[in-house]
């Protein structure tokens, strides 16, 4: 009498439990996707930021950090370096294995320079050329460089990688959709014949549906809570083994933080759409039906 008095109460708790571990495994896989993209961000604005607008100034300039201070002062510009005349001479020595010392005595013929570095979102051929033009400019500044080849490269791989995960991601999105939603189905079939029986007593659609959405909806919660601390836990093992993420960046930051309130917000409306589908679906139908 006893077992047989436990055994619904199990039934229904591991269907509960089975029901948050695969919408948890699987809101974990779409927040693997997420995780990429925000690498994949993060990568490109690293790589972009690290390009160089070389603007070679003439040999008599001397107020150069004013200079600098100046050109800084756009919110385009992340970071300025100066390179002198005798840098100049040993990045050629290191790059080339040319000494202009050896060969021109005293007499260096390289130019002086200031290398921009711009934010990510600004560098892309159109938005170059028009800062390269604004530098010459400048009194102080005789030309400037850029690896424009470089730059069109890059822009153009990092479009069709973007196209690719986001293609990827779209994909993972329906397989955590179609799973999420057949596992809550599934979850319900097993309820079908209580949701008639309160039907048959006289219980409105709302009274019926009501505690298996606030039902589902917890789990949902929990579901994405257990997804995210999953991706906290892999995200801390990969930055403790390969120190890869800059937490510093707030754009990183931002990021992570949509990843998390995604997931949650997935998470509850699909548990709460498909458990209210379901339940409908089954007031809806004959109890011939339901056999």
């Amino acid at each position: 009498m006893s077992q047989a008095g436990k055994s619904p109460l199990k039934s229904k708790g591991s269907q509960y439990i089975n029901s948050i571990l695969i919408t948890a495994l699987s809101l974990f896989m779409l927040g693997l996707m997420g995780l990429i993209w925000v690498s994949f961000k993060h990568e490109q604005s690293r790589i972009k930021e690290r390009i160089k607008i070389s603007a070679f100034l003439h040999d008599d300039v001397q107020n150069v950090e004013t200079l600098r201070k100046e050109i800084e002062k756009d919110p385009r510009v992340k970071s300025t370096e100066y390179i002198s005349k005798n840098d100049a001479a040993q990045i050629v020595k290191e790059k080339y294995g040319e000494d202009i010392t050896a060969i021109l005595g005293d007499y260096n013929p390289l130019p002086a320079s200031v290398e921009v570095y711009l934010s990510a979102e600004n560098v892309n051929m159109d938005s170059l050329a028009v800062f390269q033009k604004e530098l010459e400019a400048y009194k102080q500044i005789k030309f400037t460089k850029v690896d424009e080849l470089l730059v069109s490269s890059i822009n153009s791989n990092f479009k069709i990688m973007g196209f690719v995960v986001a293609g990827l991601g779209i994909l993972f999105l329906l397989i955590a959709i179609a799973i999420i939603d057949k596992t809550i189905r599934l979850s319900m079939y097993s309820n079908r014949f209580l949701i008639r029986s309160m039907q048959l007593v006289g219980a409105t659609r709302n009274f019926v549906t009501g505690p298996y959405v606030r039902r589902s909806v917890i789990n949902g919660i929990i579901s994405a809570g257990t997804a995210s601390l999953m991706l906290f836990i892999l995200i801390v093992i990969i930055q403790r083994r390969y120190h890869y993420w800059d937490f510093s960046d707030g754009t990183l930051k931002s990021g992570l933080f949509l990843i998390v309130v995604t997931l949650a917000g997935i998470g509850i409306a699909l548990t709460w759409y498909s458990t209210r589908n379901a339940v409908h679906k089954y007031i809806k139908m004959k109890l011939d039906e339901l056999y």
